[in-house]
C-alpha cells in the first residue's frame, strides 16, 4: 500500500514538470502610418484590432486620424455605429406576406468587441435607420453571449452551457402535451423559468423570448431560446433546441456623454452612435500611449515632429491581457476578384501581395524600416493551383542597439563603421539567421537558412557586484565571478539552464571591452551567438562592481536548419535564392552617406497543394497560420490569420505573433537602472523562466525515489515472507 502511494506520488510530481507558462499579452497592430497621411480612418476591413465578422461582412467602427494644429500631435475619435444582424436561427425571420424586413438584434463593436445594442423584440433594419420611437438604445449595451442555430438533444435534468456563466436546464418534459418546462441559470441561480409549447404556429412559435428592464430601459430582450420538438426516447424522454440566442444582460453597460475611458472621452451617445475622442496626443520619438480601451499608440524611435516631410512613422494597436485566443489577421480580400496575382482587398486597394502593412502578423521593425515578409498567391478566382501560392522572407540588416562600431578603412576609409546583425520574420516570429564572425566579431558570412529567435538585444546599463546573475532569457544567464578591479577585468560565466556553457575575461582597457561567443552549430563554424560590452569595473564603498552596457544573445540551443523539402502545412520549402541585387547596408557618419556592401538571400516556399475555393473554409496553409473564407457563397471574402495566445486560452504555442520593436525582444528581468547608471543588484532568486530547484534536479529525486522504493521491497521482503518461511 505504501509503494502504491509512492508510484502516485511519483506520477504527480512528474506531471507537473511538463507545466509551461503562456504568454501575457498580445499586440494587434494597425498599418503603419506616416505623419503627412493623417485625416485618415482605420476600418476593420484592414486592422484586426477593430470587431468584425467575415461571414456577414459586418463592421461597425473607424477610427479617424485627424491633424491638429500642432505638428506632432494629432487628434484621434473612435466611432461605433449599431448594424442590423439576422438571427443565425432563421425561423425567427418575418416571414409576413408582403414583408421584405427580417428580424434580429443590432449588434455594435465596442473597442474591438462584439456587443448588442439593447432592445425590444424583433428588431428590423429600418429600426436602425433613426427616428423618434427607437426600437435599440446604442447607449445601452451587452456582450453577446451566443447565436446559434445547431440542434442540441436533451434529456430530462440535462443542462445546456450558454456561455458567460449561463445556463438552460431542462426542467420537465411533457411529452403528451409537446411541452418542455425549462429554467435559465447564471452561475447556478436560477434566473427565470419557461414552459414551451412545440404545437404553436405562426412567427416566434414554439419560442421563449425573455425580456425585463435593463439598465432602467424596460422589455429589453435579453434571451431567445427556440424548441423544436419533445419526445419519448427508447430510455428517456428528450427534448431537441435549434435555435439560442443571448446576451450578458447581468453585466451590461450604459454609455454616457462625458464618459471617459483612458483618454478617450464620449463626445456623442444616442440611440444610434457612439462617438469618443482623444484630443492633442502629443507624438514624440519612441513613446507608447495608452489611449484607453487597450488601444495604444506607438512611434518610431526617430520621430521627428520638425520633419518637414512629415514621413515620421507611428501605428495603433490594440493590446489583449485577458486570457483568451486571438485572430490576428490580414487586410480582408475578395478572392472571386484575386485573379492574375493581384489581391483584391476590400477596401478597394488592388495588392500584387499581402506583407507587413495588409497582414499584421508579419514581422515589422519599426525602427529600422525592416520588414522581411511576403505572401502571395495566383490563380483564376476558383483554385490557387499547386505552387500558386507562395510565401517568401528575406534576411535584412539592423543595427544593434548598442553602438558597437569597427574600424572600416577597407570599406571606404571609415574608421567608425557600426557593426549590425541580420533579422527576418518567420510566419510572424523574429529570427537571426547565422551570421559567421571573425574573432572581433565582423561579419563574413551569412547562413539564412539556419535560424534562431532572438532572445536579447540591449544598450541598458547594469551595475552588478560579483557573485550577482544577470537574468537574459530561455534560461540563459551571465555571472560576474570575479572583478579584478586593479587589472580592469571581470570574469564572466555564460550558463543555460544552471550549466556553464563558456566563460571569458573581459579587459575594459583594451581596445573593445568586448566579449564575441563563436560556437560551431549544425555543421558551421564561427556563428555568433553572444556578444557583451563590458564598460567598466570599479571598487564601490562595499563591493567590488562591473558595469554591463551592451547586450545580444540569441537562442542557439534552439536553433532551426531549412532542408530542401521541409513541410510546414501544405507549404514546402524550395530552397534559397540570391537577392537580384548586392545587399547595400546603408549608414551614415557626419553628413556622409556611406554603403556597405553585403550578399543575402531569398528563402522560398510554396504550396505542395492545390487550393480550391469554397465558403466555409479554415485551412492550416503553415505553422500556426490559417486561411479563412466566409460561410456564404455569395459573400466570397477572406482573410489569412495567425493565432495568439494568452494566459490558458488555446491550444497555441509560443504565440509572440507581434514582436517588440527595436530589437529589445527579451529584456533582463533585473531591477531596472536608477538615473545615473548605478544599480547594484545583488543575486537574486530563480525567475519564472529559469527551471526550478525540483526540474534542475528531477533525475536525482528520480532516482532517489526508485532506491527507496527497491530498499522497500527487500525490506519488506526480508521481514514478511521470509519471516513467514
Amino acid at each position: 500500500m505504501q509503494m502504491k502511494h509512492l508510484l502516485v506520488a511519483l506520477l504527480v510530481l512528474l506531471a507537473f514538470t511538463g507545466m509551461a507558462a503562456a504568454a501575457d499579452s498580445v499586440e494587434i497592430r494597425s498599418t503603419i502610418v506616416h505623419y503627412d497621411e493623417l485625416s485618415t480612418q482605420i476600418t476593420p476591413a484592414d486592422w484586426a484590432g477593430l470587431w468584425y465578422d467575415l461571414d456577414d461582412d459586418t463592421s461597425t467602427e473607424i477610427l479617424y486620424l485627424n491633424t491638429p494644429t500642432n505638428k506632432g500631435d494629432t487628434d484621434i475619435v473612435y466611432e461605433t455605429i449599431p448594424v442590423f444582424q439576422n438571427y443565425e436561427y432563421d425561423g425567427w425571420a418575418n416571414t409576413s406576406t408582403g414583408s421584405t424586413e427580417n428580424y434580429g438584434y443590432a449588434v455594435i463593436g465596442f473597442f474591438a468587441e462584439p456587443y448588442v445594442a439593447l432592445g425590444k423584440k424583433d428588431v428590423t433594419s429600418f429600426d436602425l435607420s433613426g427616428g423618434d420611437t427607437p426600437a435599440i438604445k446604442a447607449t445601452k449595451i451587452a456582450k453577446l453571449v451566443i447565436d446559434d442555430d445547431e440542434k442540441y438533444t436533451l434529456k430530462t435534468g440535462a443542462t445546456l452551457e450558454l456561455g458567460s456563466g449561463y445556463s438552460i436546464i431542462v426542467d420537465q418534459i411533457d411529452v403528451d402535451g409537446n411541452k418542455a418546462y425549462l429554467k435559465l441559470m447564471k452561475d447556478g441561480k436560477e434566473l427565470n423559468s419557461s414552459i414551451v409549447n412545440t404545437n404553436e404556429t405562426g412567427l416566434n412559435s414554439s419560442t421563449w423570448m425573455f425580456d425585463l428592464t435593463v439598465l432602467g430601459e424596460k422589455n429589453m430582450q435579453v434571451m431567445r431560446v427556440h424548441v423544436k420538438d419533445v419526445f419519448q426516447g427508447t430510455e428517456s424522454s428528450l427534448v431537441e433546441i435549434d435555435g439560442l440566442w443571448m446576451v450578458d444582460y447581468q453585466n451590461a453597460i450604459e454609455v454616457k456623454s462625458d464618459d471617459k475611458f483612458g483618454k478617450f472621452e464620449c463626445i456623442t451617445a444616442d440611440n444610434y452612435k457612439l462617438e469618443f475622442e482623444a484630443e492633442e496626443i502629443t507624438l514624440s520619438a519612441d513613446s507608447d500611449i495608452e489611449l484607453g480601451k487597450g488601444i495604444f499608440i506607438k512611434t518610431e524611435k526617430n520621430f521627428d515632429k520638425t520633419d518637414a516631410m512629415g514621413l515620421d512613422k507611428f501605428y495603433v494597436y490594440k493590446e489583449y491581457t485577458e486570457a483568451g485566443t486571438y485572430e490576428i489577421r490580414s487586410s480582408v480580400f475578395n478572392y472571386s476578384t484575386s485573379t492574375g496575382g493581384s489581391i483584391a482587398l476590400k477596401n478597394g486597394n488592388v495588392e500584387s501581395e499581402l506583407n507587413y502593412t495588409t497582414f499584421a502578423a508579419f514581422f515589422y521593425d519599426m525602427d529600422n524600416g525592416v520588414d522581411t515578409e511576403v505572401l502571395a498567391f495566383d490563380g483564376d478566382g476558383s483554385i490557387i493551383d499547386e505552387g500558386d501560392l507562395t510565401y517568401n522572407t528575406t534576411p535584412k540588416a539592423v543595427s544593434y542597439e548598442y553602438d558597437w562600431t569597427f574600424n572600416d578603412t577597407v570599406n571606404g576609409g571609415i574608421e567608425d563603421a557600426p557593426e549590425f546583425y541580420f533579422i527576418m520574420g518567420f510566419f510572424g516570429e523574429k529570427y537571426v539567421p547565422f551570421n559567421i564572425v571573425d574573432v572581433n566579431g565582423h561579419n563574413t558570412d551569412l547562413k539564412p537558412e539556419k535560424m534562431a529567435k532572438l532572445i536579447i538585444d540591449d544598450d541598458e546599463k547594469y551595475t552588478l557586484k560579483t557573485g550577482a546573475t544577470l537574468e537574459l532569457g530561455e534560461g540563459y544567464t551571465i555571472i560576474v565571478d570575479q572583478i579584478d578591479v586593479d587589472g580592469n577585468k571581470a570574469y564572466l560565466k555564460f550558463l543555460k539552464d544552471g550549466k556553464e556553457i563558456n566563460s571569458s575575461i573581459v579587459n575594459t582597457k583594451d581596445n573593445t571591452s568586448n566579449w564575441i561567443l563563436r560556437q560551431n552549430i549544425t555543421n558551421e563554424k564561427n556563428v555568433q551567438v553572444l556578444r557583451i560590452h563590458v564598460k567598466d569595473v570599479f571598487q564601490g564603498t562595499q563591493d567590488s562592481l562591473v558595469e554591463i552596457d551592451g547586450f545580444w544573445l540569441m537562442d542557439y540551443q534552439n536553433a532551426n536548419e531549412l532542408k530542401s523539402d521541409d513541410k510546414f502545412g501544405i507549404l514546402e520549402y524550395d530552397g534559397s535564392s540570391d537577392v537580384t541585387n548586392t545587399y547595400d547596408y546603408e549608414y551614415t557618419i557626419g553628413n556622409t552617406v556611406y554603403l556597405l556592401p553585403y550578399d543575402t538571400s531569398v528563402l522560398e516556399f510554396s504550396s505542395g497543394t492545390k487550393i480550391t475555393w469554397a465558403s466555409d473554409m479554415d485551412k492550416q496553409i503553415a505553422n500556426n497560420m490559417y486561411l479563412k473564407t466566409a460561410d456564404s457563397t455569395s459573400n466570397k471574402l477572406a482573410y489569412f490569420y495567425v493565432n495568439a495566445e494568452v494566459g490558458d486560452g488555446g491550444n497555441v504555442t509560443d504565440p509572440d505573433p507581434v514582436p517588440s520593436e527595436g530589437g529589445n525582444e527579451t529584456e533582463p528581468p533585473v531591477t531596472p537602472p536608477t538615473e545615473g547608471g548605478n544599480n547594484t543588484t545583488d543575486p537574486e532568486p530563480p525567475k519564472d523562466d529559469e527551471p526550478s530547484w525540483f526540474k534542475k534536479n528531477m533525475w536525482l529525486i528520480i532516482g532517489v525515489i526508485v532506491l527507496i522504493i527497491i530498499i522497500a521491497g527487500a525490506a519488506y521482503y526480508f521481514m514478511v515472507y521470509k519471516k513467514q518461511a
